[in-house]
């Protein structure tokens, strides 16, 4: 607790850089997630998740490594991380994303349909409502691992929370490696519950009780 207090700036400052590397890919990578969940057509699906499994079981540090051989981006700096954390969180959101869109009521759109509302109107104001619940839980697992993740991104040279781990190893200081996972562990739960929240407020209709009487 000490040394947290003595360093406290400089975990902010660290755990801003945590955050900054960590939401932009989250949003992107859901974002872009749902997008391919919506175009993929049906036969390609199961192809689909193959590949965006195996690239999920990429081990994060050789994908942080991997990439600048491939895409030309620096070997050390933020870019190189948002990139390959967008890619998880593409990788992990699009089964969820596939299978929330999936479980919508077939009649609940059919019914859409003979109002004559068009597809737009159809995805906006019936399917995604209505896939709303899949959808934040599989973002809430996505933000949660990225969070994680994000860590490593400190062996590329990212200044995050990870080189808390790193520093306190080499300097054998036990108080600032339990202050870089307990200030992890706080954000993580943090944007776990701000999802939530969100989440809540956006299907309040299923909390709705109908008085029958």
């Amino acid at each position: 607790m000490e040394w947290f207090i003595a360093n406290w700036t400089f975990v902010a400052g660290l755990a801003a850089t945590h955050l900054s590397v960590s939401v932009v890919p989250i949003v992107v990578g859901a974002f872009l997630a749902v997008v391919f969940a919506r175009v993929t057509p049906t036969r390609w699906v199961n192809p689909a998740r193959g590949v965006l499994g195996a690239i999920y079981a990429i081990p994060s540090l050789a994908l942080f490594v991997t990439l600048p051989a491939l895409i030309g981006t620096d070997f050390t700096g933020p870019t190189n991380v948002v990139i390959a954390l967008t890619i998880y969180v593409i990788a992990s959101m699009y089964f969820s994303a596939h299978d929330a869109f999936h479980q919508v009521p077939r009649p609940t759109v059919t019914n859409a349909e003979s109002m004559g509302m068009s597809s737009r109107q159809i995805f906006f104001h019936v399917e995604l409502p209505m896939a709303v619940p899949g959808l934040i839980a599989g973002l809430r697992v996505a933000a949660a691992s990225t969070i994680s993740i994000a860590s490593i991104g400190a062996v590329v040279g990212v200044r995050n929370l990870g080189y808390l781990f790193i520093d306190g190893f080499q300097r054998k200081i036990p108080e600032e490696i339990i202050t870089g996972v307990l200030a992890i562990f706080v954000i993580a739960v943090t944007l776990d519950a701000g999802l939530w929240l969100v989440g809540r407020l956006m299907t309040r209709w299923r909390f709705v009780t109908v008085d029958h009487a």
